[in-house]
């Protein structure tokens, strides 16, 4: 059984985890083996390159820096956790991928949708999701679920809008298979509608 890899992608606060949960338990059942992943981290350069990304908000990091750090970290993890998994037939659930990239420190941020998806084709190649799926929920919603804790992507509502509108206009990379999903029903419904896209791929 050949492998498939899934990102989930979305504003924080729409969903992410809790679908990475339905989809984990719908594909054990199917005897899968599951691996869940998030973005940055999952390996010891990952988890120190998010801990400087999202908590050390002391240190200035340049937004193309950053778009690096996360590919950085996005290369070790495909490299050493995603690819071996796929390799032996795994399902590979990533909470979020490189589209976040090109949305958050391309269209929302200054480098523009052009120059971060001409950087994540260069290093990634063909490296990439199977399916990313898109949760989408208006930004009053996000704000609500997402708690107090914010890092330093999310101080900004402005610049949490312009994510929230780039997630539903970017096509991402050539050749990526992205489905939006409503993400304001119930997680039973988000989760379900996500199943059938993710049979679509697998048939």
């Amino acid at each position: 059984m050949s492998g498939l890899f899934v990102s989930l992608e979305g504003v924080d606060g729409a969903g992410k985890s809790t679908l990475a949960h339905h989809l984990r338990r719908r594909f054990e059942e199917q005897g899968r083996e599951v691996v869940l992943v998030r973005e940055p981290g999952g390996t010891a350069l990952g988890e120190a390159i998010r801990t400087l990304l999202l908590r050390r908000e002391e240190v200035v990091i340049d937004p193309e820096a950053q778009m690096l750090l996360f590919l950085a970290s996005r290369v070790q993890l495909l490299e050493t956790v995603i690819l071996p998994a796929l390799d032996r037939g795994a399902v590979v659930l990533s909470d979020r991928f490189h589209l976040s990239t090109i949305v958050y420190q391309g269209i929302a941020g200054s480098l523009g949708e052009e120059r971060s998806v001409r950087v994540c084709s260069a290093v990634l190649g063909e490296r990439r999701p199977d399916l990313h799926l898109v949760l989408d929920l208006p930004l009053e919603l996000a704000r609500e679920r997402r708690g107090k804790e914010v890092d330093r992507f999310e101080r900004s509502e402005e610049f949490l809008a312009r994510v929230v509108e780039g997630f539903r206009s970017t096509s991402g990379l050539p050749g990526d298979r992205i489905v939006r999903i409503p993400a304001t029903g119930a997680p039973e419904e988000v989760a379900r509608l996500a199943g059938e896209e993710v049979d679509r791929v697998v048939a």
